[in-house]
């Protein structure tokens, strides 16, 4: 994890939020605390995009907690440290609607 590059770290743990493996105790916690390490080297070098996949990233792991349960410690380092700040440049990204979502509403637009 220690050559990847701001876009290239937000990419994969964005991606692992997606898989639903950014949770406690799964098989790639080891993978995902070097990730969050290496996030926070780059930290100054993240762009708006990064910092609102990272929050996506955070959210996930947080939902994929059972009660009682706590973050893994990659997780929480980040959302302690930069955390307000991604969520901030979430909050503030434009949002763009998919190509998918625009054809159902015009498929249920037709109907």
């Amino acid at each position: 994890a220690g050559q990847f590059e701001p876009e290239e770290v937000s990419n994969v743990l964005w991606a692992l939020a997606v898989m639903g493996e950014g949770g406690p105790n799964g098989p790639l916690d080891v993978l995902i605390d070097r990730l969050g390490a290496r996030v926070l080297e780059v930290r100054h070098l993240l762009s708006l995009d990064h910092k609102s996949q990272l929050h996506q990233w955070m959210l996930s792991c947080e939902m994929g907690l059972v009660p009682g349960a706590s973050l893994p410690s990659g997780v929480a380092r980040v959302q302690q440290e930069i955390g307000e700040d991604c969520f901030k440049h979430f909050l503030g990204r434009a949002t763009h609607e998919s190509l998918l979502k625009q054809e159902v509403a015009g498929a249920l637009r037709a109907v």
